[in-house]
């Protein structure tokens, strides 16, 4: 796949993501010195978008280093108490020992690798007044199984609270066009 058309569909599937299931975490309200970046109507009115800070860009990519590292307790440091993550197969995981249950015996078997394609930082004060931070986030992942080489490219919705990751969506599609 050429290096426009591969930029034209991760455009796309930002924009499909953006406006579907994980758009709900944006709701009203809005720091008045920031530069708009979009809205969402998940609540059924408008809410401004703002961007974020890059801080929440950095602890997310520390997030993803621990994993490419397989250094689980940087993981269990990265979560916020009550961590959850809603899976791109409908799964959710519900807790930071779930979470490291899970990824012990997925690394053990597969060894994934993730590459950054991008990230965009946004944020919200919602209805209840409560400043909400979000990363948005592309990346692609390889992971080798039975010596069979995958990958995928995933999305991953966000949200920082208090410097941790509190929340996480994933958006994904199988990458059929493998070149190694």
């Amino acid at each position: 796949m050429n290096t426009k058309m591969r930029n034209v569909l991760i455009s796309l599937s930002y924009l499909l993501l953006a406006g579907t299931a994980v758009a709900g975490h944006h709701g009203e309200g809005a720091p008045t010195d920031k530069a708009v970046i979009g809205y969402d109507t998940t609540s059924g009115k408008k809410s401004t978008l703002y961007a974020g800070s890059l801080n929440t860009v950095e602890i997310w990519s520390n997030y993803m280093k621990a994993h490419d590292d397989s250094n689980f307790d940087a993981i269990r440091e990265a979560n916020a108490d009550g961590f959850t993550a809603s899976t791109a197969d409908g799964s959710v995981i519900e807790s930071t020992d779930a979470q490291i249950e899970l990824l012990k015996e997925w690394f053990a078997t597969s060894n994934p690798k993730w590459t950054h394609q991008y990230s965009i930082a946004n944020e919200l004060t919602d209805e209840s007044g409560t400043l909400q931070q979000w990363v948005t986030t592309g990346w692609e992942l390889t992971e080798k199984t039975d010596g069979v080489v995958s990958k995928r490219q995933e999305i991953f919705d966000v949200l920082i609270e208090n410097d941790k990751i509190k929340t996480i969506y994933i958006a994904a599609r199988e990458i059929l066009d493998i070149k190694e």
